[in-house]
């Protein structure tokens, strides 16, 4: 008896929860793609590259050469902070082509903080943004990728979609070269969304050979913006 009224009870805190979910957000399934994005079409061979905690005052020019040699637009999370220490960088990375997306100001785990306080993080790093003359971001990623319903009520709130990946790296890790490569270049599908980070010498030293294999396999890079908006514009 006790136990089907453990059962009872898990069925009921289900139900109340997606009731909420639905009067919160609208039916489940039209809300869910609103909310973010993590991948692209499985059947499309686009990739994204995304670099997480930049700007960075050390390997941002590399970073960008390497791109900027084989042609690709990236999508970088930025730092307030830093985005407003190197404003150069920012304005580099933005006047090259690749997005400029949101990853908070000083970079806590928003998933601790208030809705407001989540709220200011994302404002103040757009602010940095807007100051630069750039368009405001699109896309929030949560530092460590953590998220609750806080962040979404502040998303929404602010018009912003969460911006994951499919696929995570590691190279903050400290991770050879050649790990990096064999991790990405042996796990990458259509759609496939590659974590990254800003000021990581290996991963500098591992995206030609990255993109060149990738190539190879017949993909194309896009930023996420492009794969939300259902291939490259």
């Amino acid at each position: 008896m006790k136990d089907l009224m453990s059962l009872f009870y898990r069925k009921l805190l289900t139900a109340a929860l997606t009731l909420f979910l639905c009067v919160e957000w609208g039916p489940l399934n039209a809300e869910r793609s609103r909310w973010g994005i993590a991948s692209g079409d499985p059947f499309v061979k686009e990739v994204v590259l995304t670099f997480d905690d930049g700007p960075r005052e050390h390997g941002m020019q590399e970073l960008m050469a390497v791109l900027g040699e084989h042609g690709i637009h990236a999508t970088f999370f930025l730092v307030g902070k830093f985005a407003e220490r190197y404003a150069p960088i920012t304005l580099s990375l933005a006047a090259a082509g690749h997005e400029i997306a949101n990853h908070s100001y000083t970079h806590p785990k928003l998933y601790t903080l208030w809705v407001e306080k989540i709220m200011r993080e994302a404002e103040r790093c757009d602010e940095v943004v807007e100051a630069l003359g750039l368009r405001k971001t699109r896309f929030l990623r949560p530092p460590g990728g953590s998220f609750n319903i806080k962040i979404f009520n502040a998303m929404r709130r602010m018009g912003l979609r969460l911006g994951l990946w499919s696929l995570n790296s590691a190279d903050y890790t400290g991770r050879p070269t050649e790990e990096i490569v064999h991790l990405v270049t042996r796990s990458v599908k259509p759609g496939t969304v590659v974590l990254m980070h800003s000021g990581v010498p290996n991963t500098v030293t591992a995206l030609p050979q990255i993109i060149r294999e990738l190539h190879a396999q017949g993909y194309h890079f896009v930023r996420l913006e492009d794969l939300w908006n259902g291939g490259r514009t």
